[in-house]
């Protein structure tokens, strides 16, 4: 196939040459792709617009040998909110980053793509820390990497108690039988109870969750550790306030939380 379409999003753009780009689409149909736009970052340019980081389009690209080349590209949506907004801006970058650590080439997945583009849409209007812990278990639930929240990662007994174990290795909580030989890190039963939820919830109706500052940071950070464990590679845009815009451009006690209806 010497020409193709793809129905995608930008989710890296990284210098190229001195007026070339190479990006990292994820596509509907064809999954993780990679291909220059070339001449993209002069001023000028046609496909400019097309080739920023987190726009979604249309893109027609001719296969080469060792790297695809766009050759056309029109954007049906380029988010602004998420450039006009720090939090969104790094949030949307967190989804992009984790979305590329844990996908391959070339491997369809329209349920990311769906639960990808319908997260970068939500934060125009939703907390933006909120998406993105809903997109990183709904990520690994579809991958088959969620973690075992509220029992027993090793046994599957169910677990109570005011904190609990999660373990890294084991891939979840886990009992006090079944701790020895494990490393891990406490995390309150309200995280728990919490990431169950954002399991569970309509993506739609994120806004009738609420967090504590605490648990925000207690559930992010748990989440993080477990990603870069299970996938082996950092994730850069989740550690909070060390972000720049060159980095995605590159890329890039309180009450628990309950639902409310």
């Amino acid at each position: 196939m010497a020409v193709y379409h793809a129905d995608a999003l930008v989710i890296r753009s990284k210098q190229f040459s001195e007026s070339d780009r190479v990006l990292t689409l994820f596509s509907r149909e064809l999954g993780k792709l990679q291909a220059v736009a070339k001449g993209v970052r002069k001023p000028k340019s046609r496909q400019r617009a097309g080739a920023q980081l987190f726009t979604y389009g249309d893109f027609l690209i001719h296969r080469g040998r060792s790297l695809d080349t766009v050759s056309q590209c029109s954007p049906k949506e380029s988010f602004p909110h998420l450039w006009n907004d720090l939090d969104r801006s790094l949030a949307a970058s967190g989804i992009a980053e984790l979305l590329d650590i844990s996908t391959i080439q070339e491997q369809p997945n329209p349920e990311l793509f769906t639960l990808t583009l319908t997260c970068f849409f939500l934060l125009a209007e939703f907390d933006p820390s909120l998406v993105l812990g809903a997109y990183a278990l709904k990520l690994m639930g579809i991958m088959g990497y969620r973690p075992l929240l509220g029992e027993c990662a090793s046994c599957g007994e169910s677990i109570k108690g005011e904190r609990l174990l999660f373990s890294l290795e084991a891939g979840g909580t886990l009992c006090v039988l079944c701790r020895e030989g494990y490393s891990g890190r406490w995390i309150r039963a309200g995280s728990i109870a919490f990431m169950r939820q954002l399991i569970r919830a309509d993506l739609r109706k994120l806004d009738r969750l609420r967090w504590s500052p605490w648990m925000q940071q207690e559930i992010l950070e748990t989440l993080r550790l477990y990603i870069e464990h299970r996938f082996e590679r950092p994730l850069k845009s989740w550690r909070m306030g060390s972000i720049t815009q060159d980095d995605l451009m590159g890329n890039h006690e309180g009450k628990e939380g309950a639902e409310h209806e």
